[in-house]
C-alpha cells in the first residue's frame, strides 16, 4: 500500500503486538467497555505505528480489550512518516516530537492522558466485528 493511497488497511493482530502509549482513566475503561459488550461488536479499529504496534489513538480501547478477554484486534496499520497522520500535543496543538513516541515504543513507557492528539486525514475506517469473533 503506497503511504500516499487515501484507502486504509485495517487488520487483525494479537492482543500482543499492541503497545500501550498513554496512561487511561479507569472509569472510562469501565464505562467503554459496557458500551462495547452491548453493542457485541468492534467498531473503530486501533491505529498503530506498523512496526512495534504502539497506539496511536484508542488506548481506552485497548485496555477494553484485556479487560474483555479478547486475543485479537483490528487495527489500521501506519508510519509515523504517513503523511495522512498529524501528531500534536493535546493541549498547546502544537505538533509532538515522533522521535519522543518511537523511543516510547522501545522502552515501554507510557505518557500522561491525553498528552498526543493524532488525526487522520482522511478519516479512519470504521468496523463492525462481531466481539465472538476476536475471542
Amino acid at each position: 500500500m503506497s503511504t500516499t493511497d487515501d484507502t486504509y488497511l485495517v487488520a487483525i493482530r494479537p492482543l500482543d503486538f499492541f503497545r500501550a502509549s498513554e496512561e487511561v482513566d479507569r472509569a472510562r475503561v469501565v464505562a467503554l467497555a459496557e458500551s462495547i459488550r452491548a453493542a457485541g461488536c468492534w467498531c473503530v479499529p486501533l491505529p498503530v505505528e506498523r512496526d512495534t504496534g504502539l497506539v496511536m489513538d484508542g488506548n481506552h480501547r485497548l485496555r477494553v480489550a484485556h479487560r474483555l478477554g479478547l486475543k485479537r484486534l483490528p487495527c489500521v496499520p501506519l508510519s509515523y512518516a504517513d503523511p495522512r497522520v498529524d501528531v500534536r500535543g493535546w493541549r498547546c496543538g502544537q505538533p509532538f516530537d515522533r522521535t519522543l513516541l518511537r523511543r516510547l515504543a522501545r522502552t515501554g513507557g507510557l505518557l500522561p492522558p491525553k498528552t498526543t492528539r493524532h488525526r487522520f486525514a482522511p478519516a479512519l475506517p470504521v468496523t463492525e466485528i462481531p466481539l465472538a469473533l476476536l475471542l
